[in-house]
């Protein structure tokens, strides 16, 4: 099965940013290399510092390589600098994410990347270069060291970086080799803290990792209280995975969500028992809950809006869903089906998304969002 689209990080998505919009000269073979890389055509890739490289097929097949800039040691010094500014960009790293705050200095921009390959066509990138491009962001989305890797520095020597600057700021001697110092923070005396000025702040400690294991309540309720245990521990572990979220990577609280958009989200993450108590609970359909819970967790908000959203773009606009549908594909409003698929253009970025017949649910999202329709085509 061809891949649907690439990029399912952030960091993933912002390197073919970089691909598509600053760091490649000639964009006209990226739907080609887009295409080869769906199709499987490039094996045996191999990724060192400043340099990715695998074989291509094409008419034959290709040797291509895609050279990358290495960071300098006064940039580097930023990028580590960065991740010590907040306890939350250590705490993304270490769980396997790249943090927002050092995206802009280790993500490529123009003329970072310079593509090679033994093929005779001239343009840069190739096909098979850009199709390497694309497969490297898969490569970043599994590891997001790789990209460290890329600019010059592994995930050894950029740990092992952070834990020596860690100990110093500290006062400390540089702990063990697996992680940062661990155990209980000691605090400061509030008269201490009340006197000392920023400057003189120490960093905070990265959060701990969220427990894999749901939190459960430490007091039974009252028998006349009224209280549902299951659902207020539902409500907890909600609570403490949404603090984690905005402590580790930045997200939004969503506090200020209406309630139809939080019913959703939680419907979306809870198994169909309980979604279909918060249906019972709510009054809604426990199809259409589903339906858009499902939404929801293919695309979060922007899935669910598009799930819902209908309005009237021009034929030009709607023809690439046509064309990736074929001759018998009927066009109504922003939709565009045949047989048992349905694709979907956003008003807000005019992004494609995929539904699928469902027998018991209608239309429900499956893949998206993307620049273009065929990406979303197995």
């Amino acid at each position: 099965m061809a891949r649907r689209s690439f990029g399912s990080t952030w960091w993933g998505a912002a390197w073919l940013d970089a691909l598509e919009k600053r760091a490649l000269a000639d964009p006209n073979r990226l739907p080609r290399g887009r295409t080869y890389a769906r199709q499987d055509r490039v094996v045996d890739l191999e990724l060192s510092p400043g340099l990715v490289q695998a074989r291509v097929w094409g008419s034959d097949r290709y040797a291509t390589q895609l050279s990358v800039r290495l960071l300098s040691d006064a940039e580097w010094d930023r990028v580590l600098e960065m991740v010590m500014a907040q306890a939350a960009n250590a705490a993304a790293l270490l769980s396997g994410e790249v943090p927002k705050a050092i995206g802009d200095l280790v993500l490529p921009d123009k003329g970072d990347l310079s593509p090679d390959c033994s093929c005779p066509d001239g343009a840069e990138p190739c096909k098979h270069a850009a199709a390497l491009c694309y497969v490297v962001a898969d490569l970043l989305d599994e590891d997001p060291f790789a990209l460290m890797t890329l600019r010059g520095r592994g995930r050894d020597e950029v740990l092992a970086e952070i834990r020596q600057r860690r100990a110093e700021a500290l006062g400390g001697e540089v702990g063990a080799p697996s992680d940062l110092p661990r155990g209980p923070d000691p605090g400061v005396p509030a008269s201490a803290a009340f006197k000392r000025t920023d400057h003189e702040a120490a960093p905070s400690r990265p959060a701990p990792r969220l427990p894999s294991d749901s939190y459960r309540l430490g007091a039974v309720a009252p028998a006349d209280s009224g209280i549902d245990p299951d659902a207020l521990e539902s409500l907890v572990n909600d609570a403490a995975d949404r603090a984690w979220r905005m402590l580790a990577n930045g997200d939004a609280s969503g506090l200020s969500a209406s309630p139809g958009n939080d019913v959703v989200r939680r419907a979306a993450r809870v198994d169909n028992a309980e979604r279909d108590q918060i249906a019972e609970v709510t009054g809604l359909d426990a199809g259409e809950l589903a339906a858009a819970a499902a939404a929801w967790r293919v695309g979060g908000q922007a899935g669910y809006r598009v799930s819902r959203g209908r309005w009237l773009p021009t034929g030009r606009e709607m023809q690439p869903g046509v064309d990736t549908l074929g001759e018998t594909a009927k066009v109504r409003a922003n939709t565009v089906a045949a047989g048992g698929m349905q694709l979907r253009l956003d008003e807000t970025d005019r992004s494609w998304w995929r539904f699928d017949a469902d027998d018991s649910l209608g239309w429900v999202l499956v893949a998206g969002p993307a620049a273009e329709p065929t990406d979303l085509i197995d």
